[in-house]
């Protein structure tokens, strides 16, 4: 069997979106599944709108998530000699002719070029519908059907693996590859990735940007994870690792219809992800959002169990952050709607637990449990009319760990200075 090379070539007129992101992966997947290759090409032929900032976040983005490529990248920019020679070599043959300054490919009209993709069968497009194909502009640049098909037999690559909007391309590709007596390529075309209006994802849309993701607190494991269910299955499973893929991905489970990407379904897999997550390695993901945020977890008495208790209530880790805060810094405000709700009514409740914490000897979850018990003997409340008021006097929102716990978390001169602040603002 032939090495299996694969590759992605993105071209740099901007950031790195997600659907180029799932292209790369499903490239970088099949070559690792047949212990091939997978590259990386950048396209940077548009000189006026291709930027070396885009070629660095590129590769920022796609070392982030993990997929490496086995060489060094190459760019077309560098190699219009290459593609030159072989506009010259045409011409030479008799393959293609001069136009006004540019080279010209003459295309075989009779008949029909015939696609065969792993994805969408055998199709056949009609030669006569295409012109003479420009290779090379009377600038000297080479047209993007002419210099991916070089390279692409420059880098001994087996398998094109990208989105079906590229599948009227490859007619006139397969034209260049029988000029060029090149061998050829299989073809893998997968469906588009659709925003959640149904919508093609496009570069130049701010929400699609890869490293924004990074930015709100993604796991790129979980950014993967969601992004190979998109327009493949082959498993019954919502979480799994890259290595799971590899293992279980087939050209022949690729779908045709387009996937849309679900910010909510990538919330729940980030979850997922995260609550599977030693405690030491969340506390290190969590440092620089908390450090946005203008705390610290290394002044906390109990660092691990506030992390572990608190990771699921955030999609991600910024969120998280956000949530964990208060039990370390004084906030600002009461959520209101929780405010009017669960604290006016409430003075004898605080009372009561501030006269118990005061009291209390052993700062222990276990503790706790013993004085939520009595204070619902003693007051003659249901436990929501107890925890609730609670849960917004000591964090200002009615949403916290259990009971026991969010007293645990929090010390006992802060716990008492915040019930007495409560008490104080409904008198």
């Amino acid at each position: 069997m032939v090495d299996v090379v694969t590759r992605f070539a993105p071209s740099p007129t901007g950031y790195l979106h997600i659907g180029g992101v799932r292209t790369a992966l499903f490239n970088y997947v099949f070559a690792k599944k047949f212990k091939g290759k997978f590259l990386v090409r950048i396209e940077d032929t548009d000189k006026e709108r291709s930027k070396e900032e885009y070629i660095k976040a590129i590769m920022d983005g796609l070392n982030w998530v993990g997929i490496k490529p086995d060489l060094e990248p190459i760019k077309q920019s560098d190699r219009y000699d290459v593609y030159q020679k072989e506009a010259d070599r045409l011409v030479e043959e008799g393959k293609a002719y001069k136009d006004e300054g540019a080279i010209r490919l003459k295309v075989d009209k009779e008949g029909y070029t015939l696609v065969d993709d792993k994805v969408y069968g055998e199709i056949e497009f009609l030669n006569k519908e295409l012109d003479d194909l420009v290779i090379l502009r009377s600038d000297g640049s080479p047209t993007y059907h002419f210099c991916n098909v070089i390279d692409d037999e420059f880098q001994n690559v087996t398998h094109i693996i990208r989105g079906e909007d590229h599948l009227p391309n490859t007619p006139k590709q397969i034209q260049i590859v029988k000029a060029l007596n090149y061998s050829g390529f299989q073809y893998v075309h997968l469906p588009l990735v659709l925003g959640e209006d149904r919508k093609r994802l496009s570069k130049r849309h701010a929400a699609t940007d890869l490293m924004s993701y990074k930015e709100e607190g993604y796991l790129p494991e979980a950014l993967l994870n969601m992004l190979a269910k998109l327009g493949w299955s082959n498993t019954t499973e919502d979480i799994f690792s890259i290595e799971d893929l590899i293992k279980l991905f087939e050209v022949n489970d690729i779908q045709r219809a387009g996937a849309v990407f679900d910010k909510e379904r990538l919330n729940f897999i980030n979850q997922s992800h995260l609550a599977m997550k030693q405690d030491e390695e969340l506390i290190s993901l969590l440092e620089p959002f908390n450090k946005k945020n203008n705390f610290s977890l290394s002044s906390h008495h109990d660092p691990n169990r506030l992390v572990r208790l608190c990771i699921g209530s955030g999609n991600n880790l910024s969120e998280v952050s956000v949530f964990i805060k208060p039990f370390l810094c004084d906030f600002k405000e009461y959520n209101d709607e929780d405010f009017k709700k669960h604290l006016p009514e409430s003075r004898k409740v605080l009372e009561y637990f501030c006269r118990s914490i005061e009291n209390i000897k052993s700062w222990t979850e276990s503790a706790f449990d013993e004085v939520i018990e009595q204070a619902k003997n003693d007051l003659g409340l249901p436990m929501p009319k107890i925890g609730l008021p609670l849960r917004v006097a000591l964090l200002g929102k009615a949403k916290s760990p259990p009971l026991n716990s969010t007293l645990y978390l929090l010390t006992k001169e802060k716990a008492i200075e915040r019930l007495n602040s409560a008490i104080n603002t409904i008198s």
